[in-house]
């Protein structure tokens, strides 16, 4: 339905468009980025925008997107670690995708919290929020915890823990060939990866800030089992680090071109230890996850 305004005010189109409808700035400006807003007739895509006064502004809502997450039909029950309002932590497993993405909809972590828990906070059709309770993320084929949030508050309150370097990551990586430092640091900045070009690359130009930590717990001539911990959480952050110094996780089929038989199930890697301060209490919490099942087989053949 279409809105028209005859604008009387001086000043940016985002506060103009607030004041002249029932939107808040933020909404407003949404909708002139999603072209939803003309200008004496023409569509205006800066929220920036300055208006002199006496201009038309029409507004044409579009209609709202229909709900992006779905919920899944199967019985599978995550298995949480920990739960209470404000944040959980899950022991996610080996080829569960985070959130919703091409090709994977109704089958993700995301999906069954709507399902499962009656105190995940956010709305199911609410599309403005793709990653509703997500603060971070572990690859698809990569196992062990995940906290999430349980409410926008709570989301908004780990990240910032995430950004202040609060909240502490700790993996457990088998890479191939031996390492021979004890300890070490990768410090090399990452490309994120994208549909053309799957791999984040090390790009000291356009590559955003990137270092892990990294000890050797063993290692043979053929393979080495790393601690890995985490500064920055950059996309395949510990996979990229590994292959750009030569030893690229076992398993992994995307920054490795050896391949082991016995290593089926993708990358070698498990999200091992989790600490950060809860939301509300600020109490620091501090959990571990067990191995699973693959990653004990890949390890027992290659040191047993």
């Amino acid at each position: 339905m279409e809105n028209n305004f005859d604008n009387k005010e001086k000043g940016r189109l985002d506060q103009v468009v607030a004041s002249l409808t029932d939107l808040s700035r933020s909404q407003a400006s949404k909708a002139i980025k999603n072209g939803e807003i003309l200008v004496d007739g023409k569509e205006e895509r800066r929220a920036s925008f300055l208006l002199v006064g006496g201009e038309k502004i029409s507004y044409f809502p579009k209609e709202k997107e229909k709900p992006t997450f779905q919920v899944p039909e199967d019985d599978y029950r995550l298995d949480f670690l920990y739960k209470d309002q404000d944040v959980a932590v899950v022991n996610k497993p080996r080829g569960m995708v985070v959130h919703p993405a091409p090709g994977h909809h109704d089958d993700t972590l995301v999906n069954y919290l709507f399902k499962e828990e009656a105190d995940f906070d956010f709305d199911i059709e609410d599309s403005e929020n793709v990653r509703p309770g997500i603060v971070h993320r572990i690859d698809k084929d990569t196992s062990g915890l995940l906290a999430v949030a349980m409410n926008e508050k709570s989301q908004s309150l780990l990240q910032k823990e995430i950004r202040d370097h609060a909240f502490h990551r700790i993996y457990l990586a088998l890479c191939e060939g031996q390492v021979r430092d004890r300890l070490f640091r990768v410090d090399a900045p990452l490309t994120k990866p994208n549909h053309s070009q799957r791999k984040a690359l090390v790009d000291p130009y356009k590559g955003k800030e990137a270092v892990t930590h990294f000890a050797t717990l063993s290692s043979n001539e053929k393979v080495s089992l790393l601690l890995c911990r985490l500064d920055t959480g950059r996309t395949h952050q510990i996979r990229a680090h590994l292959a750009y110094i030569g030893h690229p996780l076992v398993g992994d089929s995307l920054y490795s071109r050896k391949r082991f038989q016995i290593a089926d199930q993708g990358q070698c890697l498990h999200a091992f230890s989790l600490s950060f301060l809860h939301p509300s209490s600020l109490k620091r919490m501090t959990f571990y996850a067990p191995l699973d099942d693959y990653m004990k087989k890949v390890l027992r053949y290659f040191f047993a």
